[in-house]
């Protein structure tokens, strides 16, 4: 595949002792995989599927401003042909213990490794756990995500963890929060709305803040009666500290409806998009400041992050 075309030199914005110190990490930890990279990323090859790292931007709209508070990684993994495949899908192999966890050790170096030459230092990293869908593997690289940080001089508090849990994992949630949190990470809950027990579970576990889940607000724009549940209990849930994220908006009605949640994180389509049609320079200021939001339909959006 064209894009996996290794090159000598590196890209922009990484340094030759972040990724020497990082394949060293990786073979002290028994991973057998080569950290390779073209003009714009670093990737690797892992039992014949490439994987390398997505970053979504995500801001804070107040007042019809925008403020670029951190990005969030996702796994991106390709075949041999090109094909895009599901995040999950190498863990639905069914791979041994070891294996599964040099995966998910190696996904973590791509995911911190790629956040400090794209995006920099300056601004957190969000990272899920999802360790519904790993096997429950994810206890096992805690002690390596703070050796990972350690080694690339990242703080633990600019990496967020965003846990995704269910009934079968309720118990290894509430270890995997206790032990991230001694490291010094701020922690999630995703996909938040989506099971019967996830209010109590955010009383039990009293995380930092929560990630609605995607299609608990399809359903709120559809919908005024699940639309006005909504908007009577996030407020409150902002009230007492909990800080709110809202993904993949995809229109203007939804960012609204956000907006009214008082939601600390937004993200989605919409706000990408207005973010891709700034001007380079404009794009690069993004990181460490605020535009305009122009309501203009005549012109061009100045949205400039999310």
């Amino acid at each position: 595949m064209k894009r996996f075309k290794p090159v000598k030199a590196l890209p922009a914005g990484f340094a030759p002792a972040m990724l020497a110190a990082c394949q060293q990490l990786l073979r002290q930890e028994g991973v057998q995989a080569k950290l390779q990279w073209n003009t714009q990323e670093v990737f690797a090859n892992f039992d014949g599927w490439w994987l390398c790292s997505g970053f979504i931007p995500q801001a804070r709209v107040r007042d019809d401003r925008c403020q670029l508070l951190q990005y969030a990684a996702r796994l991106r993994i390709y075949g041999q042909f090109g094909q895009v495949l599901p995040a999950n899908w190498l863990f639905a192999m069914n791979y041994g213990e070891t294996k599964a966890v040099a995966l998910l050790k190696l996904i973590r170096v791509l995911h911190v490794l790629n956040h400090l030459g794209r995006n920099g230092r300056h601004l957190p990293l969000r990272i899920d756990v999802d360790p519904r869908i790993c096997h429950a593997y994810s206890d096992r690289i805690v002690d390596f995500t703070s050796r990972l940080l350690e080694v690339l001089e990242f703080p633990a508090h600019q990496a967020q963890m965003l846990l995704f849990l269910d009934e079968r994992t309720a118990e290894l949630g509430l270890s995997l929060l206790r032990r991230y949190r001694q490291h010094g990470h701020r922690l999630a809950l995703g996909d938040f709305g989506a099971g019967a027990q996830d209010l109590l579970r955010l009383w039990r576990l009293e995380p930092d803040g929560l990630a609605l889940a995607p299609s608990f607000m399809s359903r709120a724009i559809m919908y005024p009666r699940v639309r006005e549940q909504l908007l009577a209990l996030m407020p409150q849930l902002a009230e007492q500290g909990f800080a709110l994220a809202v993904e993949d908006i995809v229109c203007d009605n939804m960012l609204a409806v956000a907006r009214r949640m008082r939601a600390d994180y937004c993200s989605g389509p919409l706000l990408s998009e207005r973010l891709r049609r700034l001007p380079g320079d404009k794009a690069r200021d993004a990181a460490v400041g605020a535009w305009s939001v122009d309501k203009k339909p005549d012109r061009e959006p100045r949205l400039f992050i999310v």
